[in-house]
This record gives C-alpha cells, sequence and structure tokens, in this order.
C-alpha cells in the first residue's frame, strides 16, 4: 500500500500549505432554514433559522450572516434569539445570539454570531410592517435576498482530508521546527439562495 504524499520547502514562520474547494455534493457545517410568517393584515415576519451541523465539541468562530429584504420592506425590526440544541453541555456559557442590524439605506441586515457552538440554533426575526396596499398573502420567499455566510472552524476538515504526520528534513546548525498542524474551515462563498 502506497501513503500519498509530497514534498515542499518550507518557508520561516507561519504558512499555508494547502488550501483546496469542494465541488461534489456535501452536508453543509451550518444550514438555513427560511420561512415567512403573517402577522395579522398588514404584519411579516421574515424568519432565518440557522443551526449548527458539524461534531460534537467544535465551535464556529466570527459567523457572519448577511442578506437583503426586499425594497418594500421599509419598516423593520430585528429580534434575535439562541437555543443551546439537545446535547449541549449543560456547564457551557449562557449562548447568545450575537448582534443583529437592518441598514434601512441598503435594505440588508447584517448579523454577527462570534460563537457557534455544534448543535446549537440561531434564529432571526425581521419584524416588517406592510404598507396599507400589500398583504402577507401577495409575498413570497423568493423575492429575499440570498444569504451570505462567513465563518471559521477551527480544527475541523469538511472534506475528510488529514494529514496524519510531518516529517522534515533540516540541514546541520538549523534548530529542529516546531511540528503542530492547524486545519480550519474557513467559508468565502457559502450562500444560500431561496426559490
Amino acid at each position: 500500500c502506497k501513503v500519498p504524499h509530497f514534498s515542499f520547502f518550507a518557508p520561516d514562520g507561519e504558512f499555508t500549505l494547502l488550501t483546496y474547494r469542494i465541488s461534489s455534493r456535501f452536508r453543509p457545517p451550518i444550514t438555513l432554514q427560511p420561512f415567512l410568517e403573517p402577522q395579522g393584515p398588514n404584519g411579516l415576519d421574515y424568519v432565518l433559522r440557522v443551526r449548527a451541523e458539524f461534531p460534537p465539541e467544535k465551535t464556529a468562530t466570527n459567523v457572519t450572516l448577511n442578506f437583503a429584504l426586499p425594497a418594500w420592506a421599509t419598516s423593520v425590526s430585528i429580534e434575535t434569539a439562541a437555543s443551546p440544541g439537545a446535547n449541549a453541555d449543560p456547564k457551557a456559557p449562557t449562548l447568545t445570539a450575537g448582534k443583529a442590524e437592518w441598514d434601512r439605506k441598503n435594505h440588508t441586515v447584517n448579523w454577527v454570531v462570534p460563537k457557534l457552538p455544534s448543535g446549537a440554533e440561531m434564529l432571526l426575526r425581521a419584524k416588517i410592517v406592510l404598507s396599507a396596499n400589500m398583504q402577507p398573502s401577495m409575498c413570497d420567499l423568493s423575492e429575499f435576498g440570498l444569504v451570505k455566510v462567513n465563518f471559521e472552524l477551527p480544527m475541523y476538515v469538511l472534506s475528510g482530508l488529514q494529514i496524519k504526520f510531518l516529517d522534515f528534513l533540516f540541514g546541520s546548525g538549523k534548530s529542529p521546527p516546531n511540528k503542530w498542524i492547524r486545519y480550519v474551515t474557513h467559508t468565502q462563498s457559502y450562500v444560500g439562495r431561496w426559490t
């Protein structure tokens, strides 16, 4: 059995050894579920449920979600809530839903969650007051903008690719390098689209 390996010349200091893109189907580590809830004759709630689907004892950091609301959504208030999930550690610190802000000028919502532990669910509710000539039944989920998600997930590799060991060859007079590997799943183009 031949073990796949590759050789390289490492620069001094910290460096990125490998980056790659997954193009096949996979289960995303963070799932998004949007839905609309009518609130009386002239109210509508756009609800976005976010769930952490990665292995226990992992925590996503620097989670940001950005999305646009339709141009007709002129009167909006934002609420957020958090649930630690069924498998949460009872000794864990209280989970916060982060901070969400409505940008009236650009019709966008920016939601920042500093930490999202495995199994946790976050909920954002954009409460929209409709104009007199609109009714909730006239609104469709496809009118709401895509959701751009960014996050970092330390020590987790979505593809399953792992580095089993590093072997260093160095000349005389040089001190041996520190051997450690840091895995980080980092998003740059994770987008939820509604049809």
